[in-house]
């Protein structure tokens, strides 16, 4: 029984990581309709820049903590004016943005490598992380505490942003309706951008705490980015409590088979209720339906047919 009150523990927290990180993937596809697979890339680039800061350089915590928030919003802007609004000037298919995404993933895997090296790195820890203490006969660390605090921090921060202030409202409004909310005189492609910078700095936290518990490697952003899908496909596409319960659903779920299976099937059990969602609740457990993205050109061009067709 010590056992498996463990193993939940572990699936817990492992899965609020898996929710900050399907957090900002949720934002971006409920403002700016991309799935935004290139999160990975973000979250990559966001752990190799704490690494740097914090342990090569020896820079403070907080120093290191925001240089990756940085690293984070200059690669979301770089990936929105390179890649997302030239396919959107293109009218391209949202097939054709998943692939770009994508191949932005793999060409960071690479680009890590040639400045990193392919092998596996360790981020030094603060002295104070090694702190734990035993609550209830639950032995708890200052890693754990760490990141239940941080989740609903996050979490509460961004309810009262997207329900008690102007960009927040922008944001919904332009999720719901983007040619009522550009009625409204809303800048969709400033509200575009900071989505997209918003979303992307999410994964800042969960690529944070990973580095400080786990050692990091080029291509653990594959790893987390099929489990932050995953949690936003139980959870539901596009909705922001979907990832949240989605991503504590996958932690537990990985973490609970290994109490009465070999510990390799974890992930094969996952894989069997991910495949579950997908066949029998493809919408997840808060479903919303969502509508693609559009280019400027292309909602003026839609905008025009009415009126042509009435002259």
């Amino acid at each position: 029984m010590d056992l498996l009150i463990v193993l939940i523990k572990t699936g817990l927290v492992m899965g609020l990581l898996y929710g900050l990180f399907a957090y900002g993937l949720s934002l971006i596809l409920a403002v700016n309709k991309v799935f935004h697979v290139a999160q990975g890339a973000t979250f990559v680039f966001s752990a190799y820049a704490f690494l740097t800061l914090g342990t090569t350089y020896e820079l403070p915590l907080a120093v290191a903590f925001l240089g990756a928030v940085l690293v984070a919003a200059a690669a979301a802007t770089g990936m929105e004016y390179l890649v997302y609004r030239p396919l959107a000037r293109r009218n391209a298919a949202p097939t054709v943005v998943l692939v770009a995404s994508l191949l932005v993933v793999a060409f960071t895997t690479y680009v890590i490598e040639l400045g990193w090296g392919a092998g596996v790195v360790a981020v030094k820890p603060p002295e104070w992380f090694a702190w734990s203490t035993t609550v209830l006969g639950l032995r708890m660390e200052a890693y754990d505490l760490s990141v239940l605090v941080m989740s609903l921090l996050i979490f509460a921060l961004m309810h009262w942003f997207l329900t008690r202030t102007r960009p927040g409202l922008e944001f919904r409004a332009v999720g719901d309706n983007a040619e009522r909310a550009k009625a409204l005189a809303i800048d969709l492609d400033r509200v575009f951008l900071r989505s997209m910078i918003l979303g992307s700095v999410l994964v800042v936290p969960a690529a944070v705490l990973l580095s400080l518990k786990a050692p990091i490697h080029p291509s653990m952003g594959f790893d987390l980015l099929l489990k932050a899908v995953i949690a936003l496909t139980i959870g539901g596409m596009g909705r922001m409590s979907g990832a949240l319960i989605g991503g504590v659903l996958v932690g537990v779920t990985e973490a609970l088979p290994p109490f009465w299976l070999p510990t390799e099937w974890g992930e094969f059990v996952l894989f069997i209720v991910a495949l579950a969602f997908v066949i029998f609740r493809p919408t997840g457990l808060m479903g919303n339906k969502r509508k693609p993205r559009k280019s400027r050109k292309s909602r003026e061009s839609a905008e025009a047919v009415p009126a042509s067709t009435t002259a």
